[in-house]
């Protein structure tokens, strides 16, 4: 897959100095609208146009040293690949992963997932879905993957702070 512009995070000494780790590439997958939800309300996928995606992509997952990113790609016939969509998730933060991603609560297939364009100027919740559910276990698998990692390291370095006193 291609790289795209990703602001900040090219920057020649990021890109130097932190992991990057490609964990999944899918193709296809479809972005939906969604309506606005209250905070704790649940998304449902019998409510977005499940006939009439808004966009299909592909799909890359990728960690960025902290981050997790999750970049949506299209291809119009004849030119070249184009950045859909990014979400950037950040669980260093104060915000947990439901923040970033959510099942959603009538289906296996379909997530909630906050995006941003490409300078993070613009932020929206969008539906994800795929077309099969083994798909949309391998993401699952794939989120829950990157939450274990990043937490046995911040207890590594808790452990190695704890030593070092």
């Amino acid at each position: 897959m291609d790289d795209f512009d990703m602001g900040l995070l090219d920057d020649k000494t990021y890109l130097v100095a932190v992991l990057r780790q490609k964990m999944l590439g899918m193709y296809p997958v479809f972005m939906y609208r969604t309506k606005p939800k209250i905070e704790g309300e649940e998304y449902l996928a019998d409510e977005w146009n499940l006939r009439k995606p808004l966009k299909e992509c592909s799909l890359r997952i990728e960690r960025r040293g902290e981050l997790l990113l999750i970049v949506f790609t299209y291809k119009n016939p004849g030119s070249p690949p184009a950045l859909f969509a990014v979400s950037k998730v950040d669980i260093s933060s104060e915000r947990n992963m439901d923040y970033y991603i959510k099942p959603v609560g009538d289906s296996s297939r379909y997530f909630a997932i906050r995006v941003t364009d490409q300078h993070g100027e613009r932020e929206a919740v969008v539906g994800l879905g795929f077309r099969e559910r083994e798909e949309a276990a391998d993401f699952n698998q794939c989120i829950i993957n990157f939450q274990n990692a990043f937490a046995r390291e911040r207890l590594g370095k808790a452990g190695e702070m704890a030593h070092q006193e």
